[in-house]
């Protein structure tokens, strides 16, 4: 049943992002989904989105027209454990999904260290984890429901509308409103963490080992301090141990102390981002060595990290050939030219794939992420950086800030005009298409 619509004012999770739709409507299923995309398209209430969780950066959410909520419809649907494939709906939370599956003796193969995300949003703006061999979040879809501008319901996947699933995979909730996923899993499995430092110059030398031997495997790089932050996952035999906790309710208030401290006392960036990497970890003797004690739990436990001090980010995905130089250059100007920042620079590792508006479609990747505190401005910071990533071939992720629109975008990925085509296709009022959309997709008639 679809709940009576009202207008409220809807903010992003860094509180940026703000507009106040002309309604909301919560949607508890797949039919009140359908009808609430052909009242709003019939009043004229238009563009209509999908919030999620608003944890994207970019405004792909922003509308005066209609906020479709689907957060009351969630679940698993149906879980088959000897094929591995589980129906989810589509306003289920990444962090809901973890114990029903282990329940049903599976996991999913990857995510990201956020899971207060919905999977739609995750998909729909190509969300990833980290490890060479792994993809996406959206590389795990194996089925999904899509609710068009006209209130049809369409079933793509592998067999049945090709096109429409691998433009629909990643499609930032521009084809219309999710509203199923089948995701492949894998038999339940344990992690095995462990994080160290390392000196920067050391970590470059076995950087390909680090990547090669670990399942996921990631550094944090203050670039003011020496030494990086390591961190692995991998699977083990051990059984999974009771989580102790990890303080971060104290940790969230040195970070916020430090960037306040750094906020209104600039010079002190340097010495700020020197302590905090000291105190993040034991020293590691080399790609191998670690001399702290591992974390052993299940995998949906161990891959998300609490993040509550409030940022802005900007993430983009190279070759992985490129990553050492591009993430070396990225450091350089952060230091010489990216004004005050406290937070570190971020690098993963993800699997090519094959959807078409993925950030690693064909290629394996690097991401590189850089965070600026809430309060603070980012536009020195990042657009000096975003120059550098473009020179490298960099894809920006969907959900993350980057300044690029079609005309620099249609070059990046090999199948956007076929994704183009499905998408005006589905929704050739462009109904789903926000001012910021139609300027991503080069569509100014919109």
């Amino acid at each position: 049943m679809t709940q009576p619509s009202h207008s409220a004012t809807w903010t992003n999770w860094s509180g940026a992002l703000t507009c106040t739709p002309s309604r909301v409507i919560m949607a508890e299923d797949e039919t009140a989904i359908a009808d609430a995309i052909t009242h709003a398209s019939h009043d004229g209430a238009t563009p209509i989105r999908v919030p999620g969780t608003g944890h994207s950066f970019t405004p792909i959410v922003i509308t005066d027209g209609s906020l479709i909520n689907i957060d009351r419809h969630e679940g698993i649907i149906d879980a088959d454990t000897a094929t591995g494939r589980v129906r989810v709906k589509a306003g289920t939370k990444i962090a809901d999904l973890g114990a029903p599956l282990l329940e049903a003796g599976l996991a999913l193969a990857n995510q990201g260290d956020i899971n207060k995300q919905s999977i739609a949003g995750a998909v729909s703006t190509g969300t990833h984890g980290t490890g060479v061999t792994l993809g996406s979040v959206s590389s795990q879809v194996v089925g999904l429901k899509l609710v068009t501008a006209g209130g049809e319901v369409i079933e793509a996947n592998f067999d049945e509308n090709r096109d429409v699933f691998d433009a629909g995979r990643v499609s930032i909730g521009a084809l219309g409103v999710l509203s199923e996923l089948t995701l492949q899993c894998v038999p339940a499995y344990t992690l095995s963490e462990m994080t160290g430092r390392m000196k920067a110059e050391a970590m470059f030398e076995q950087l390909d080992t680090l990547v090669r031997d670990n399942r996921h495997f990631e550094f944090f790089w203050f670039p003011f301090a020496d030494d990086v932050l390591i961190k692995t996952l991998n699977i083990t035999d051990e059984p999974a141990r009771p989580a102790r906790s990890a303080g971060s309710d104290f940790e969230d208030r040195v970070m916020t102390f430090c960037c306040e401290l750094s906020r209104v006392f600039p010079f002190l960036r340097g010495p700020l981002q020197r302590f905090l990497t000291r105190n993040s970890g034991a020293e590691m003797l080399g790609a191998r060595e670690f001399t702290g004690k591992a974390k052993i739990r299940h995998a949906y436990q161990a891959f998300p990290s609490e993040r509550n001090v409030r940022f802005n980010e900007m993430e983009y995905a190279v070759p992985i050939e490129h990553g050492p130089d591009c993430v070396r250059e990225i450091a350089d100007h952060m230091r010489k030219n990216g004004g005050n920042f406290l937070f570190p620079l971020e690098y993963r590792t993800i699997k090519g794939d094959d959807m078409w508006l993925s950030p690693f479609y064909g290629r394996d990747s690097v991401t590189i992420s850089l965070h600026q505190y809430a309060r603070q401005p980012y536009r020195r910071l990042f657009d000096g950086a975003e120059a550098i990533f473009r020179a490298y071939g960099g894809r920006p992720h969907w959900g993350k800030l980057h300044t690029l629109t079609a005309r620099e975008l249609a070059p990046l990925y090999p199948r956007w005009d076929d994704f183009q085509a499905v998408r005006k296709r589905l929704d050739p009022e462009g109904i789903f298409l926000t001012p910021y959309l139609a300027r991503l997709f080069g569509e100014d008639a919109y």
